[in-house]
């Protein structure tokens, strides 16, 4: 605490700060597993990777290397990936659903 530079009251709200994010994060990645999957759930939390290193690069001035430029790219095309499964399965769902509007659809019996 004593070799913090910006001081003692900036080192204990950093300290708090990251508490009520994290904990704020736990909740929240709970609660994504509880309504909707722990896949889901996975995913955002791997869509907010690269949060982190892009707001310390705008704010702290921190240089941007190619493992973290790397890292933001392997996580956008996960998440990208997953959104495009999920379209593609939609698609799926809703061909398999659609309801006959041709007449040579219809059948002439009902069957049982």
């Amino acid at each position: 605490m004593e070799k913090f530079k910006p001081g003692k009251v900036a080192y204990v709200m950093n300290l708090v700060g990251t508490a009520v994010s994290w904990q704020a994060f736990t909740i929240g990645c709970t609660g994504l597993i509880f309504k909707v999957s722990s896949l889901f759930s996975n995913v955002i939390s791997m869509l907010g990777l690269p949060i982190a290193p892009v707001l310390a690069v705008i704010f702290l001035h921190e240089k941007m290397t190619g493992l973290t430029g790397m890292a933001m790219v392997l996580a956008m095309w996960g998440f990208v990936s997953y959104m495009y499964q999920h379209y593609l399965d939609d698609l799926k769902t809703k061909a398999e659903n659609k309801p006959p509007n041709d007449v040579s659809e219809v059948p002439l019996t009902k069957t049982n």
